[in-house]
């Protein structure tokens, strides 16, 4: 068998590593139906808003709605979720063994739209800190632009020893995270092993640019050989 062919794999978080999406849109749509946008379901609110920042999201729904989107929501939304994960199943089957078995074989980093204290709870409820250290998880916070641009990448490559990015595979359930991973000049392996509407978003996964799609883990390591 030959060289690993990565030096570097980052993997997104919510959807990827842990099972939060349907909390994470079930919250979003409460906190929404708050102000007074009804229409928003968790249905609804995981088409439109899936993989994008609480600052891109607020952008969408300011230049949709004709009420003003006040920013305190991000914060009732980061209280929700953190409560909602006391008593919510976010594990996915195979996610931490798979992530430990790539950690033998190259340098691994988490990379997040997400609000940094959720991803860093979800990751240390689920076991993953173990395996990352907040060095290690690179959220929006910490660039100019989130995802879809490359930003996010870009940096978590630099940080943790300027890794080539053509060295570099990404994991990712959504577009707007696969367009972010193809602008940044990584390839992208999809996942969709827990998404609402698995075939839908293989589609889009590989219109994004993602150069695979799965939908488990064993799948995953049979491929790349952990």
């Amino acid at each position: 068998m030959g060289a690993f062919p990565y030096d570097l794999i980052i993997f997104d978080c919510d959807g990827t590593l842990v099972d939060s999406e349907y909390l994470n849109n079930k919250v979003t749509a409460d906190v929404l139906n708050n102000i007074g946008l009804t229409e928003y379901t968790v249905e609804k609110c995981l088409e439109d808003f899936a993989g994008n920042s609480w600052s891109n999201i607020l952008t969408m729904l300011r230049e949709r709605h004709s009420i003003d989107i006040p920013s305190s929501i991000v914060d009732d939304y980061i209280i929700k979720v953190q409560e909602g994960m006391k008593t919510t199943n976010m594990e996915i089957k195979g996610a931490l063994e798979f992530v430990a078995r790539c950690n033998d074989k190259c340098k691994i980093a988490v990379g997040s739209n997400g609000e940094r204290s959720n991803v860093l709870q979800e990751l240390e409820v689920l076991g993953f800190m173990d395996l990352f250290s907040e060095e290690t998880v690179y959220t929006k916070i910490q660039v100019k632009n989130p995802k879809p641009a490359p930003d996010l990448f870009l940096f978590a490559a630099e940080q943790i020893g300027n890794v080539a990015a053509d060295k570099c595979l990404v994991f990712e359930d959504s577009p707007t995270g696969t367009k972010a991973g193809v602008a940044a000049g990584m390839e992208v392996w999809g996942f969709i092993g827990v998404s609402h509407d698995p075939e839908t978003q293989e589609k889009k996964l590989l219109e994004a640019g993602a150069s695979r799609v799965f939908s488990d883990f064993i799948h995953i390591r049979e491929a790349l050989g952990v």
